[in-house]
């Protein structure tokens, strides 16, 4: 493989990217499922790629740039992640963190034990952790999804990957048509006051794109264009944490075969210990937290592309009975903490955290930002900022989950890893009937 083929990789990952998004501003169905441009864009990378008509010229590896992305990615997020205070934790955001704590553990603990019941009593063959490729793709996502899918192939099933990606695939299209139907059912019950029709939004908000008048500037200019570009050192960093917990983790998972650390986690925690030391430095006051966001943004997006043009539509095939009762069972149980785990545990307002946490639950945090709009299209509530409050603390377990679920489900530690679930979900639930809830 040379450079220009990794280059034409991207380059036709970039035209797909802005075909998705064309179809997405032209075909009225698609802006009504609020379908985002990556996954139309995955969509027809699959249909056109090696699992498809295969016309086009993908490398031999396209499919491994996705988990090159999500390194990126968690890097980016690091060093755009603020450290909250407890308090302020406590304070703002004590119950959503409480309940993004139970629904998160709780649906990987779910989908484990449906995946152990499928192997032991149904299809012996299927691997032991097969239920986590439903919560990997579900809660976790494309980025998610491809970090499981790693692990699972170090541990020696390859069909992880696919299984997971259509997973946060179908993920996306339940988060919306199953949450207009939530949406449906709160007006009905009181729930909600304000619903906006598909038909009440501007023609420019319909195909996913933002007025000129209402267009801000996603960066600040902080150095000198005398010295360097801003966004050129924001690039460096971001690169240079990816490369360095690439190399560290390498490094590290070289100790012991069994122990392999994922490049995510060292790049999540390399980036919020650059962000410690810029803020300590006085070198943060130079550096725009909005640029590492975006960033974070484009390469989810690019990801989504790689992710789903590689899925495997024979290995789909052969797990596709397991898959769909997987799937229901999951869609069921998130069904559940939408509507008697959030009303008991959110408060005032629980819907419009619960319809949020909802998109989260099963596709992503922007479906989520998009069933939200519906129901608060100015945004006047609080549900976004008390969430990036949570997201903060509840991202380090999420982190321990992701890494440590799939090795302990192939190594048969089903008790230990449920036990320490549950353990931790009792805590959670303790802390929030003595402190939290009375914030």
């Amino acid at each position: 493989m040379t450079t220009w083929s990794f280059l034409t990789d991207f380059a036709i990952a970039g035209g797909l990217l802005l075909a998705g998004k064309l179809l997405r501003v032209y075909l009225p169905i698609l802006q009504r499922l609020y379908l985002p441009a990556a996954v139309l864009a995955g969509l027809l990378g699959l249909t056109l790629g090696p699992y498809g008509v295969n016309v086009l010229p993908w490398s031999e590896v396209y499919g491994g740039n996705a988990s090159m992305l999500t390194a990126m990615l968690f890097s980016a997020l690091g060093l755009a992640t603020p450290l909250p205070s407890p308090q302020m934790v406590a304070r703002r955001a004590g119950s959503l963190w409480a309940f993004n704590q139970i629904a998160t553990v709780s649906q990987w603990l779910f989908a484990a034990a449906v995946g152990l019941a499928l192997s032991h009593f149904i299809w012996p063959e299927l691997s032991h952790g097969f239920g986590l490729v439903m919560s990997a793709g579900f809660m976790g996502g494309h980025g998610t999804s491809v970090v499981v899918g790693d692990i699972f192939a170090g541990l020696g099933w390859q069909d992880a990957l696919t299984l997971s990606l259509s997973f946060a695939t179908a993920g996306i299209f339940i988060s919306i048509i199953v949450g207009m139907i939530i949406l449906q059912v709160a007006l009905k019950k009181g729930w909600v006051t304000e619903f906006t029709q598909f038909e009440q939004m501007t023609r420019t908000e319909q195909r996913g794109l933002i007025a000129p008048p209402e267009q801000k500037p996603i960066m600040n200019n902080t150095m000198s264009s005398l010295s360097v570009d801003s966004f050129a050192i924001h690039g460096a960093l971001i690169l240079a944490v990816t490369a360095s917990a690439y190399h560290l983790a390498t490094y590290l998972s070289s100790f012991h075969d069994k122990v392999q650390l994922p490049t995510f986690v060292v790049g999540f925690l390399l980036g919020m210990i650059a962000r410690v030391v810029a803020k300590r430095s006085g070198a943060q006051a130079y550096l725009c937290d909005n640029v590492f966001s975006h960033a974070g943004g484009v390469t989810t997006d690019f990801l989504i592309v790689f992710g789903v043009s590689a899925i495997k539509i024979t290995v789909l095939l052969n797990y596709l009975a397991p898959m769909a009762i997987l799937l229901v069972c999951g869609v069921c149980f998130t069904l559940f903490l939408v509507f008697w785990v959030a009303p008991r545990m959110l408060g005032e307002q629980w819907f419009e955290k619960a319809i949020f946490s909802w998109g989260w639950l099963t596709g992503t945090v922007a479906m989520g930002i998009a069933l939200l709009r519906i129901i608060d299209p100015k945004m006047r509530g609080k549900v976004l900022d008390d969430f990036a409050i949570a997201y903060v603390p509840g991202s380090i377990v999420d982190i321990i989950v992701i890494s440590l679920m799939p090795i302990a489900m192939v190594s048969g530690l089903y008790l230990e890893a449920f036990g320490i679930g549950l353990g931790y979900m009792a805590l959670v639930l303790l802390l929030w009937r003595t402190v939290l809830s009375k914030q």
